[in-house]
């Protein structure tokens, strides 16, 4: 009997002790909440914005309260709204309590990943060729025998400030020699229209055009040099003295969105010959590795090809077949010049969803083409946004400027954005006196820039 009386308080103590441990242990969190979870584990969010997050499949009598881990990054609400207050990142944990019937609690933790980052944009400009004929040369050269190409520019000087990223195509090769200096059909121009063009604001040239091989090597090489010392401030891409810079992808960060310019040429005015690295040639194959390239290594892609048929509005269907490769290829923008003319901006759709601008031609910046066409200019202006490791056009504009040609014997030149030409700068226009009056106006000139036909972005 006495065996058994122990063997009862034995039991009789186990029970007890287990009945302590299930009154007094929390049940598990994977017991209790098998279906309960964060609405979501992660959120990115920008400065001052806000996002809800909530605990799903709660109890209507649990209690939950949330908690920022920095809230100089982002605070949470009792309900669980974050709100974004600068950028870095934090931890909003919901603290969830059960309480079941018998009163014991159990608590849980749910953590979401905080990021606030404020979104980065980068708007650029691009205007076309910058094509000094001989009238223009004598335009720049002052009584000293030096030479100025500012008033080329000062017309639009103030209107592209605004931009991060501003573009000119220089279509004619520096020379240091002032006994090459000239105008078509084999040009060299002065570098003083580099100093010319840093002063109106542009920091990307690029100089993969027909006439980069204008003076041989003399002019490529007079014309990096010239642009290496500025290479802090100014990129000049599409042109090299030697092999690596050939190879190097240009790359530039402006505001933190990193952009590769790859600027190439379809077509040059001779067949000397020259070193391969000299000018960046259009070859298909080299075009979209090196695009992919660049797609790996920047945010965003432009590439800016010099192509088409001369005066021709139309885009060939060369340039059509390009412009989807490159796109297919990863370019995110396309700029192109070379006709003289004004071609549309056409939006490409890709293969994988993006949607890319490509303008065909901007026409010339300015030159002493005497035909109508070739005073109407464009201007691309794109604005890009990067946010949450993506990087994406935001609007894409295609605007309208003139070359002017005026003074006696059409022996002055300057751009003027079309809505700053007025009816009385256009009675001054020098084909006015060439072919009389009535030659250009502005609405020739606006029939001319609508004509061609652009997408809205």
């Amino acid at each position: 009997m006495r065996r058994v009386r122990i063997i009862a308080v034995l039991l009789l103590t186990v029970s007890i002790c287990l009945g302590l441990i299930y009154t007094n242990t929390p049940v598990s969190a994977k017991e209790v909440a098998v279906e309960m979870r964060l609405s979501t584990e992660k959120v990115v969010i920008k400065p001052g914005k806000k996002i809800r997050i909530s605990v799903e499949n709660a109890g209507p009598d649990d209690k939950i309260t949330y908690s920022s881990r920095n809230e100089d990054v982002a605070t949470v609400s009792k309900l669980g709204k974050i709100t974004g207050i600068s950028e870095g990142k934090t931890v909003v944990t919901a603290v969830v309590t059960k309480t079941d019937k018998r009163g014991n609690e159990t608590v849980l933790r749910f953590k979401c990943k905080v990021k606030v980052e404020a979104e980065k944009t980068v708007s650029i400009m691009a205007v076309g060729d910058a094509l000094i004929h001989e009238k223009i040369l004598n335009y720049g050269k002052q009584e000293d025998g030096t030479y100025n190409f500012d008033g080329l520019f000062k017309y639009v000087k103030k209107y592209i400030s605004k931009f991060d990223v501003k573009i000119i195509n220089q279509e004619t090769i520096f020379v240091n020699d002032s006994h090459r200096f000239g105008g078509y059909p084999c040009f060299g121009t002065p570098n003083a229209l580099g100093d010319s063009m840093m002063k109106a604001g542009f920091n990307v040239i690029t100089c993969a055009t027909n006439h980069a091989y204008d003076n041989g090597a003399r002019g490529i090489k007079d014309t990096v040099a010239y642009w290496r010392q500025y290479e802090d401030t100014t990129l000049m891409t599409g042109i090299y003295d030697n092999q690596e810079d050939y190879d190097t992808v240009a790359i530039r960060e402006y505001n933190g969105i990193k952009i590769a310019f790859l600027n190439y040429t379809t077509l040059l005015n001779t067949s000397a010959k020259r070193e391969p690295y000299y000018i960046r040639y259009c070859k298909e194959p080299q075009i979209e590795k090196e695009i992919m390239y660049a797609k790996k290594h920047a945010d965003f892609v432009i590439v800016l090809p010099h192509w088409g048929v001369e005066y021709d509005h139309k885009p060939s269907e060369e340039q059509k077949r390009m412009a989807k490769k490159m796109a297919e290829a990863g370019a995110d923008l396309i700029i192109g010049c070379h006709p003289h003319v004004v071609q549309p901006m056409k939006v490409i759709k890709t293969t994988d969803g993006r949607r890319v601008p490509c303008y065909y031609s901007l026409g010339n910046f300015v030159s002493n083409m005497y035909w109508v066409k070739t005073q109407v200019e464009g201007m691309a202006e794109v604005e890009i946004v990067k946010w949450n490791g993506k990087t994406t056009v935001r609007s894409a504009e295609f605007t309208p400027l003139i070359n002017h040609i005026y003074g006696s014997s059409g022996t002055k030149f300057t751009a003027i954005l079309f809505s700053d030409y007025t009816s009385e700068l256009c009675k001054l226009h020098y084909l006015n006196d060439r072919f009389g009056s009535g030659a250009v106006t502005c609405g020739r000139l606006k029939e001319v820039f609508d004509s061609i036909g652009n997408d809205k972005w």
